[in-house]
């Protein structure tokens, strides 16, 4: 899987040679080109992997590559794509294992339907993976009915994305619509509503150079010149939280909201603990225990 994340990656830096107009020479358009219409993505899984090494290792000696990696903030490229391209000389190599930072890494689209059941403390957790691409909703909508918790993932790094299935569509807008359809789904009152705005640290970084009030022009009232950078940060993360804290409104029903960053494993500790227990709270109480 981490070597065939380069292959996803390397689609979207191929598009955005493209987009950013940087000359190509004649003996590399071939390969940028097939890039960019997405072969490689639709057929690499069969793919041997040494021919996949050779893929990786042409198209980043590419001299377009090469200009594009150093502009990566002006175009759309997958979130773990710089740690990709800072390890490449090792997962290459074909004596390869994938340490406990690749895995964590590593990006894979949950498609349909996955239950995971675990022992936490003294009780067994089921755990139903979801799909949140439009095209997997109806897969799994209906779902939710009787469960004790949703925990709803928010990517703060999107806000300046665009959906990959339409193009027309913020990232963040539709995080939005799909948390307002499950929040206002009647069969879903019941369940406590915890919501993880994940990838802070990426957030951070693209704050620099993707301003979030080029997004959202209601977030220039809440600058001030002498900021800092830990204070846009912070009123950052109030302002999103505003976004989905304005959808319940005056509704009590609690939304129970934590900051993230998933490859930073003490973190989601701390917070997948809270999360549990308010979802085993707000269980015992319904069941008349507390």
């Amino acid at each position: 899987m981490v070597q065939s994340n380069y292959i996803d990656s390397f689609v979207h830096i191929a598009k955005g040679i493209y987009k950013l107009q940087i000359d190509i020479p004649p003996s590399e358009r071939e390969l940028i080109s097939t890039f960019e219409q997405s072969y490689y993505g639709q057929y690499f899984n069969m793919t041997e992997s040494n021919d996949l090494i050779g893929i990786i290792v042409q198209f980043l000696n590419c001299k377009c590559v090469k200009a594009a990696c150093s502009r990566l903030m002006e175009f759309y490229v997958p979130d773990n794509t710089t740690y990709l391209l800072s390890q490449v000389s090792r997962i290459i190599h074909p004596e390869y294992s994938p340490s406990l930072d690749d895995i964590i890494r590593a990006r894979a689209s949950t498609k349909g339907i996955y239950e995971i059941i675990f022992s936490f403390r003294q009780f067994t957790i089921r755990l139903i993976d979801v799909g949140g691409q439009k095209t997997e909703r109806r897969k799994w909508i209906h779902c939710f009915e009787g469960v004790t918790a949703i925990l709803f993932i928010v990517s703060l790094a999107c806000y300046n994305n665009v959906l990959e299935e339409d193009a027309n569509i913020n990232q963040m807008t539709d995080t939005k619509d799909l948390f307002k359809q499950i929040y206002r789904n009647k069969f879903l009152r019941p369940s406590s509503l915890i919501m993880f705005l994940n990838k802070m640290d990426i957030f951070a970084e693209k704050l620099k150079y993707a301003p979030l009030e080029n997004f959202y022009p209601e977030f220039k009232k809440e600058l001030t010149e002498e900021m800092t950078d830990e204070e846009l940060f912070d009123v950052a993360i109030d302002f999103v939280k505003s976004l989905f804290s304005k959808i319940k409104g005056n509704d009590r029903r609690p939304l129970y909201m934590h900051t993230t960053n998933a490859t930073d494993t003490r973190n989601v500790e701390v917070v997948f603990n809270a999360a549990y227990d308010t979802a085993v709270t707000k269980n015992l109480k319904n069941s008349g225990v507390l």
